[in-house]
C-alpha cells in the first residue's frame, strides 16, 4: 500500500475535526517505532527490553487513533499553530524520558535527561554512563538525533504549514546567504532533512572504517550531527584515537553549519558553495582564531613549554580546536578538561558558547546570522551620528535587510541575554559562585551541554537540587524554541486570542446548524436541493469522487 493510499483511507475513516490531535498522533506513532529500535538491542545483547517494549503498543495504538479518525481543520489559524509546536515539544519530552522512568530513575531527573536529549542540550545526571545499559544509550543517542531533525521540521515545515512560518524562516537563514532561497516551506524541509540524513550516513560510515564499534559509531554520529554531546563514556571522547577525533570535529562544525548550503553541495553539486559564503568563512576565521589564542595562553600558561615536542605542539592546539568547536556548536564533547585551562580562557570560551554557529543549523545560541545583522545595525547607527541626513540600509552580502528582519534579531539578542542572566541570578540565589551560575545559564540556554567551574567537562548535574534542575529543563526548552516561541505560549494575548478563535469556530458551527435545519424546513429536497443535488444524485457523485 502506497502512502498516498495510506492517506486516502485515513481520510475515509477521519469523523473528527483536530489538526493538533492528528500531527501529535502521527508523532506518538514515530515514536512508538523507534522504541523498537533499543528493544530489539536489548534483545540481542540479553538486557531488560521492557524499558521500551512496554510504551510502544498503547503509544502505536494511540497514535493511529488519532491519526485515522481526526482530520484536518479547514481554518488553522497562527495561534492554534503556536499551541501544535508547544504540544508537539511537550509530547516528545514526555515521550523521550519513558524509558528513564521506567528503569528506576526519579521523575526529575527521567525528564531531565530526556529533554536534554531532545533539545540536543548534552546536559546528564547519570553518574557512571559506562554502567548503564548500551539499549538505554542508544535510545538517549536516538532522541539528540530526533530532536535535531524536529528544530528543521518544526520551524521549516510545521510553522508554515499554519501561515507563521516564513518570517520565522528568513529569520533563522538571515545573515547567512540564504536570502534567495526560494523553494516552497515543504520543499525546504525535505532539503534539510536530505542533507541531514547523508551527512549522518557519511559520518558513521567514517567512524566504523577508523575502527569503532557499529553501536559506539551510531551513538556517536547522533551526537556529533544533531550538536547534542551526550556521551556513551566516561571521559568523553579522551580515549579515542586522534583520526576519530578529527572526524568528530569536521562533524560538529558541519552540524553547526546552514543546512542550506549542505543542501547546495550534496543535492545540487555546487562546489564552490562554502567558499563563497562569507558566513561560513566568518565562522571558520572565528574558530580558527579563538582555538590559536587558547593554544597560545595555554601554552605560555605552562612551566615546560620549552621542553614541548612538536607532536606535543600539535596535541595542545587539536585539543583546543576540538574543545572551541564543541562549545561553539553547542556540541558539548571534549577531549581533556578546559577549566584547567587559564582564567582568561574560561571568557573567550564563554562568548564562543553564548554566540553559537551558523544560522539554519542544529546548533543553539543567538548565531552567527543575527550578531552580523545586529553588528551593521549598529554600525549604521554611527553612520547616522556622523550624518543625519543619509539614509543607511542594513545590509548582508550585498542583499538589504528588511526591517522586520532586524527587529526579531535584536528581538532574539536582547531575550537571550536576559534568560540568562535571570537563570544565572537564580542560580547565584542558590548558593553558586559566579562561574558556575553563568555556566549553568549558558549551557542550558544556549543548548551547549557543558558548564564552567564546577560543573566543566568532568562535572555532573546529579548533585543538582530537583528545583535547580527544573530550572536547567525551562532553560534548555526556552533556548531551544529560540526563546520568542517559547515565551508567546506564556502571554495573556495568545490564550485571548485562542480563546476568541475556538469561541467564533462554535458560533459559527451553531449557526449552520440553524441555517441547515431552517432550509429542510423551507424545502423538501432539503439542504441538498438547494445546491443543486438531488438525493439520487449524491451517492453517484460520491463513488466518481471515490474512483
Amino acid at each position: 500500500m502506497t502512502l498516498n493510499r495510506i492517506v486516502r483511507y485515513s481520510n475515509r475513516l477521519a469523523r473528527w475535526e483536530g489538526t493538533t490531535v492528528r500531527i501529535l498522533g502521527m508523532i506518538e506513532f514515530v515514536f512508538a517505532m523507534l522504541l523498537v529500535v533499543p528493544t530489539i538491542i536489548a534483545l540481542c545483547m540479553g538486557e531488560d527490553y521492557t524499558l521500551f517494549v512496554y510504551p510502544i503498543l498503547p503509544l502505536a495504538l494511540l497514535g493511529m487513533f488519532q491519526y485515522f479518525f481526526f482530520y484536518e481543520s479547514k481554518n488553522f489559524t497562527s495561534v492554534n499553530g503556536l499551541l501544535l509546536v508547544g504540544l508537539v515539544w511537550l509530547s516528545m519530552f514526555l515521550m523521550s524520558c519513558i524509558p528513564y522512568l521506567i528503569s528506576g530513575m526519579t521523575l526529575v531527573d527521567s525528564l531531565f535527561e530526556g529533554i536534554s536529549g531532545i533539545t540536543t542540550t548534552g546536559l546528564s545526571v547519570m553518574v557512571d554512563v559506562e554502567s548503564q545499559p548500551m539499549s538505554l544509550l542508544i535510545w538517549r543517542s536516538m532522541t539528540m538525533w530526533v530532536g535535531g531533525i524536529m528544530v528543521v521540521i518544526a520551524f521549516m515545515y510545521m510553522l508554515p504549514m499554519f501561515g507563521i512560518g516564513r518570517s520565522v524562516f528568513y529569520n533563522e537563514l538571515s545573515g547567512s546567504g540564504s536570502s534567495n532561497y526560494s523553494v516552497r516551506m515543504k520543499n525546504a524541509a525535505k532539503s534539510f532533512i536530505f542533507s541531514y540524513g547523508v551527512l549522518s550516513l557519511i559520518n558513521i560510515v567514517l567512524l566504523i572504517v577508523l575502527g569503532m564499534d557499529v553501536l559506539e559509531a551510531f551513538c556517536l554520529m547522533c551526537t556529533t550531527i544533531s550538536t547534542g554531546g551526550l556521551m556513551f563514556t566516561n571521559d568523553g571522547m579522551a580515549s579515542y584515537s586522534d583520526a576519530i577525533q578529527l572526524v568528530t570535529i569536521l562533524f560538529m562544525f558541519l552540524g553547526g553549519t546552514n543546512f542550506y548550503l549542505h543542501y547546495r553541495a550534496l543535492y545540487k553539486r555546487e562546489k564552490k558553495v562554502y567558499r563563497s559564503n562569507s558566513e561560513f568563512r566568518t565562522i571558520v576565521g572565528w574558530f580558527l582564531a579563538i582555538s590559536v589564542i587558547i593554544y597560545l595562553l595555554v601554552v605560555f600558561d605552562s612551566t615546560t613549554a620549552h621542553a614541548m615536542s612538536i607532536e606535543e605542539h600539535l596535541e595542545t592546539f587539536k585539543n583546543a580546536l576540538f574543545t572551541t568547536v564543541s562549545l561553539g556548536t553547542s556540541t558539548g564533547l571534549y577531549v581533556e578538561d578546559f577549566t584547567l585551562y587559564p582564567s582568561q580562557c574560561t571568557a573567550l570560551l564563554m562568548m564562543v558558547a553564548i554566540i553559537g554557529a551558523s544560522s539554519g543549523s542544529t546548533s543553539g545560541g543567538i548565531k552567527f546570522g543575527r550578531i552580523r545583522i545586529i553588528y551593521e545595525f549598529i554600525k549604521n547607527g554611527f553612520g547616522k551620528i556622523l550624518h543625519p541626513n543619509a539614509v543607511y540600509e542594513v545590509k548582508v552580502d550585498g542583499t538589504s535587510v528588511d526591517d522586520d528582519t532586524v527587529f526579531s534579531s535584536l528581538t532574539v539578542f536582547l531575550l537571550f541575554v536576559i534568560t540568562m542572566m535571570v537563570g544565572s541570578l537564580i542560580f547565584m540565589i542558590a548558593g553558586m559562585d559566579m562561574v558556575d551560575s553563568f555556566g549553568l545559564a549558558i549551557s542550558s540556554v544556549a543548548n551547549g551541554g557543558m558548564g564552567f567551574g564546577n560543573f566543566g567537562p568532568t562535572g555532573n548535574f546529579a548533585s543538582l537540587e530537583d528545583p535547580l534542575k527544573i530550572v536547567l529543563i525551562i532553560l534548555m526548552w526556552l533556548g531551544r524554541l529560540e526563546i520568542v516561541t517559547a515565551l508567546v505560549l506564556f502571554t495573556p494575548g495568545f490564550w485571548k486570542e485562542l480563546y476568541n478563535e475556538r469561541r467564533s469556530k462554535k458560533v459559527s458551527r451553531s449557526r449552520m446548524t440553524q441555517m441547515k435545519k431552517g432550509l429542510a424546513q423551507d424545502n423538501p429536497g432539503g439542504y441538498g436541493a438547494l445546491m443543486g443535488q438531488t438525493w439520487t444524485d449524491r451517492p453517484r457523485r460520491m463513488n466518481r469522487r471515490r474512483r
